[in-house]
């Protein structure tokens, strides 16, 4: 049996099951996207970290010792193992940051596109006038339980 949000299941009348359903639904694809946005952000976060680290680290104790000489710099780069380590760690960090920045992407699209339909069909799902009362805190607890903005389309 899937689990239900507390804070969803206690809406009782003022939505129906199907809806509480599409609730949730919204609700896992918003951890969905700020789950992938996270580790996109720290992806990128470290892979910046260890490109200013090592051009630090290059500036120091290669460009500066040879005196600006490139084809000296070059040799010393290409010469060490562990140039070439780093080389490749700083390129596989930009690829996985790219992964997750497309799978963030996504999530986002899936995301926007189901909050939008419930914004859509709030006038179905919510039939005036008693109910369309209750619409509101609906909308007002997603708001602030769950950072999910159903009021307007634009995110």
């Amino acid at each position: 049996m899937i689990k239900i949000e507390t804070r969803i299941q206690l809406l009782k009348d003022h939505t129906d099951a199907p809806t509480k359903k599409m609730l949730e639904n919204l609700v896992d694809r918003k951890r969905k996207f700020d789950a992938y946005k996270k580790k996109c952000f720290k992806a990128q976060f470290i892979t910046f970290l260890l490109l200013m680290g090592f051009v630090v680290y290059l500036y120091a104790f290669l460009i500066k010792p040879a005196g600006g000489q490139i084809e000296v710099v070059l040799r010393s780069i290409f010469d060490e193992e562990f140039h070439v380590f780093v080389v490749l760690l700083i390129v596989s960090g930009y690829a996985t940051a790219q992964f997750y920045k497309k799978k963030e992407d996504k999530a986002e699209k899936e995301y926007h596109n189901l909050r939008c339909e419930v914004i859509r069909k709030s006038a179905e799902l919510w039939p005036q006038p008693t109910p369309w009362q209750n619409r509101h805190e609906v909308f007002t607890m997603m708001k602030q339980e769950y950072d999910i903005n159903l009021f307007h389309e634009s995110k």
